[in-house]
């Protein structure tokens, strides 16, 4: 079973890209994180669909405000015009006819961007997100670790984990 995140990076990521949890990259998720049998390809087949038809979203930097459990995780609310959330739906939708569920989700969905030791975002600041990419929670490099399984522009064309050589004769 496969433990995935959907997130839109504040900066772009490649393909095949890692990093730790401590050091993720500043991004607002789209979908919490969520497991499924179903094979890698088949996810990001139907998450580069749904960015090729999105459009980047432009937005700014809202409140901050307090997450987690214990209301101890530091954030800044992204405001939301109804693009970020017209794009959750979207994904979920396309996810679930492709037979996907992403199994708990927040009802009050509040787009944020996590206060990080590397970064955060001030009330106000411009936001442009411009792309979709599939993360896998729990790669081989360990539970400390995350992987950049697929990226894809918002509205483009598609960039994807590349593929071992095939052999040629």
């Amino acid at each position: 079973m496969t433990h995935f995140v959907v997130v839109l990076p504040l900066s772009p990521l490649g393909p095949d890209e890692s990093f730790t949890v401590a050091d993720w990259p500043l991004h607002v998720t789209l979908v919490e994180p969520f497991t499924t049998e179903r094979p890698d390809e088949l996810v990001a087949a139907v998450l580069g669909g749904v960015a090729r038809e999105a459009r980047p979203i432009s937005s700014a930097a809202g409140e901050p405000a307090m997450f987690g459990r214990r209301h101890d995780v530091p954030v800044t609310l992204i405001r939301d015009g109804g693009e970020i959330s017209a794009l959750r739906s979207a994904t979920l939708a396309a996810l679930a006819t492709a037979g996907i569920e992403p199994g708990h989700l927040r009802i009050d969905f509040r787009p944020h961007v996590t206060v990080k030791r590397h970064g955060r975002l001030g009330t106000g600041d411009r936001v442009l997100l411009r792309q979709l990419a599939l993360i896998d929670m729990r790669p081989s490099s360990g539970a400390h670790h995350r992987r950049v399984l697929g990226a894809w522009p918002l509205g483009a064309a598609s960039v994807t984990r590349s593929s071992p050589p095939s052999p040629r004769d």
